[in-house]
């Protein structure tokens, strides 16, 4: 197990995880640690940073999405055996560390989720068409026997979205999405929390399902702006 001496605890608690993700990073980027390396458990990297559990595992998640930590069940949160340094490009950083305006959120989502409709639209085998159909069986199973765990339900409405773009067959596509899915997963559950949110979001990825199917272009776009219009207002 790793011990990164160099961390150090954060003094500006108004911004804890960005302070996180760039201490662990620096950590990475210079050398403290290896490929394959595990973490320190949850509680001692709480104590060496003096932050609280929900931000580590906030900050966590987003080096998870971006391919920097794999976090193994059971195991601990280990730095991934290959990582390429573009994830330490400057644009990936300041799309998850910099303040998210509402609207400027709600139209890149509508951009992305276009782009990969239609690509899905072109690329999409009936294997993927499954893949996806059962995510939405699994959302709508949980809500017809009662769970509340809304954990649950955001974690399906990202991996359904994150199997659509793998259905475009294009590395790059699913690998953006992966990145920045993480900048949408707080509207995404403000959504999913409104009255009849879960519902809708199943009816919405069941249409969207049925476009793919048909291969209807015209309707994709239309139905992609509906979908989100519930995520801006």
């Amino acid at each position: 197990m790793v011990n990164l001496v160099a961390l150090t605890r954060i003094k500006n608690q108004e911004s804890l995880v960005n302070e996180i993700i760039i201490q662990l990073s620096q950590a990475i980027l210079e050398g403290d640690f290896k490929p394959g390396d595990k973490l320190l458990s949850e509680a001692q990297l709480c104590e060496k940073l003096g932050v609280g559990r929900n931000s580590l595992r906030e900050a966590i998640k987003m080096l998870n999405a971006i391919g920097v930590l794999e976090t193994k069940r059971g195991q601990g949160t280990f730095l991934a055996k290959e990582i390429s340094h573009d994830v330490f490009n400057p644009l990936i950083f300041k799309l998850i560390l910099e303040p998210k305006c509402a609207k400027d959120i709600y139209e890149l989502r509508v951009l992305l989720e276009t782009i990969v409709i239609l690509m899905a639209i072109k690329k999409a085998t009936a294997e993927d068409i499954t893949e996806v159909k059962t995510i939405v069986l699994k959302t709508k199973e949980l809500l017809e026997n009662g769970h509340n765990n809304i954990e649950s339900f955001v974690e399906l409405d990202m991996q359904f979205h994150l199997t659509v773009a793998k259905a475009t067959h294009n590395h790059l596509v699913e690998t953006i999405l992966a990145t920045v899915i993480t900048i949408f997963e707080p509207f995404i559950k403000k959504v999913l929390l409104s009255e009849n949110g879960i519902s809708l979001s199943i009816k919405n990825h069941t249409n969207l399902i049925q476009i793919i199917e048909q291969k209807n272009i015209i309707e994709a776009m239309n139905a992609v702006k509906k979908s989100l219009d519930e995520f801006m207002y």
